[in-house]
């Protein structure tokens, strides 16, 4: 898949797997990762510098994002999936 193509929503497969994705999601910083991301595809180094912090804690957070189901990695760095963009319309603005 080209990055100029919307990837399409990636579903969790079990009760166990939807659970995951929202504990990792109840860390306001990965939130903020993930409207960052959803912004425009962003590189490691954008995200840590808009966030303000260091490299290492920053690969592991997208990493967890990833596992999550609502990042993605593309050329160039990382997008957010059309489930991270459905999180941020439809749970996120709620709180």
């Amino acid at each position: 898949m080209s990055s100029d193509e919307k990837s399409e929503a990636k579903w969790w497969e079990s009760a166990e797997d939807h659970r995951f994705a929202l504990e990792v999601l109840q860390l306001g910083l990965r939130r903020k990762m993930l409207s960052f991301i959803a912004g425009g595809v962003r590189s490691n180094e954008q995200i840590a510098k808009e966030l303000k912090i260091a490299a290492s804690p920053t690969e592991y957070h997208l990493h967890m994002l990833e596992k999550a189901l609502v990042i993605e990695q593309t050329q160039g760095g990382w997008r957010a999936t059309t489930t991270g963009l459905l999180y941020l319309k439809y749970v996120e603005i709620k709180h």
